[in-house]
């Protein structure tokens, strides 16, 4: 094992709220399972199959405005220190660099993640992992992936990396499941020790 690669929503920080809130005060009318359902498989599929880019940027705008208020959990950010110790951490999200980078600056937690694949890196993340793999030297041997998706398990199954799930995010277990992951842990403190023991 030399890497962990992490989403970011609903696995470092639980974003589902935000989102959700944000969805609904400018295109309202989606229930939480329906906004959860769209998370099965690449979000961007989903997104770009709605034509009204207004919608699409107000809610771009919006989210960035929010994130300049998120702050990490404590125990999140333990377990990350812990994890870099002995692996290079990287993040592949859907998320805009711009988000994360507020996010981290914030919180005083730069630097903690060697690299971060966001949203304009590419839509696929299966596009990513291939770019993160090619550019230092990785294989799904070497590396382990944590989300909280369904739909990105099933990105990751298509490059063979295993993937850890986590219930605490966007998907619960029953959904999670569908995507064969390697392990389903519960809480932030549980991926630790599922690395340790592989």
């Amino acid at each position: 094992m030399k890497a962990v690669i992490f989403d970011f929503d609903g696995v470092i920080h639980d974003t589902f709220e935000l989102a959700y809130g944000i969805h609904e005060s400018i295109n309202s009318g989606f229930s939480r399972e329906k906004f959860r359902s769209n998370f099965e498989g690449n979000i961007f599929e989903f997104i770009d199959k709605k034509p009204n880019h207004e919608i699409r940027d107000k809610f771009r705008e919006l989210e960035s405005e929010a994130f300049k208020s998120l702050r990490i959990e404590h125990e999140i950010r333990l377990e990350l220190e812990e994890l870099s110790k002995k692996f290079d951490l990287y993040i592949i999200s859907s998320n805009t660099t711009q988000n994360l980078a507020t996010y981290f600056e914030n919180n005083n937690f730069v630097g903690i993640f060697k690299e971060i694949l966001a949203a304009e890196t590419h839509k696929s993340k299966v596009e990513k992992f291939k770019l993160l793999f090619k550019k230092y030297g990785l294989d799904v041997g070497s590396c382990i992936f944590v989300t909280d998706t369904l739909g990105d398990i099933l990105e990751g199954n298509k490059v063979g990396i295993k993937s850890i799930a986590c219930t605490f995010g966007y998907h619960d277990e029953a959904r999670l499941k569908k995507g064969n992951p390697f392990k389903i842990v519960s809480n932030f403190r549980e991926i630790r020790k599922v690395i340790d023991s592989i």
